[in-house]
């Protein structure tokens, strides 16, 4: 690079979930959906998202640390028991929620996102800007496919992932 005014800044859009557990892998098949028409250029696909990394997380658990140092702007995708009807959408920053798995310790192999947020805070790592899109899941079940509820919600997750990963420091 010739020097920090050439310099991108490097943005992921993260999946995370198990494909096998119903709507828990509502933020991988939204990156398969990104991906796909980042491929097809059909759909919302703005200038400069082909920047963007299309990461699918699976269940990363504490290494997804690695990814949250590693970028300016992260934009998580996942499911998420907020209490609401299946298939509602929320988006926020981890400043604006607190985790329900309070007194559950983090394991290497599974953590809750905002506890690995929390995790790489207390460790002192830089992060990036965190933006997480949430759906309400209907079913976590093992079984593949996505209920009909959050199904639906594929389209309007992959504009607002899009949106929040094209408009970053404009």
């Amino acid at each position: 690079m010739a020097g920090n005014s050439d310099r991108r800044k490097r943005v992921a859009v993260i999946g995370l979930g198990n494909v096998l557990h119903g709507d828990d892998g509502f933020g991988v098949r939204v990156i398969e959906r990104l991906r796909e028409e980042r491929s097809c250029r059909v759909g919302f696909s703005p200038r400069g998202f082909s920047d963007v990394d299309l990461i699918d997380g699976g269940s990363l658990g504490v290494d997804l640390i690695e990814y949250l140092t590693g970028y300016d702007r992260v934009i998580i995708v996942d499911a998420a028991d907020m209490g609401l009807e299946p298939g509602e959408l929320r988006t926020f920053t981890p400043d604006e929620v607190r985790s329900g798995e309070t007194g559950t310790p983090l394991s290497l192999h599974s953590a809750d996102v905002l506890g690995t947020i929390h995790l790489a805070e207390t460790l002192g790592e830089p992060l990036a800007a965190i933006h997480i899109i949430a759906v309400q899941p209907a079913s976590l079940a093992a079984g593949e496919g996505l209920s009909r509820a959050v199904g639906t919600t594929l389209k309007e997750a992959a504009q607002s992932a899009t949106r929040a990963a094209t408009t970053y420091g404009r």
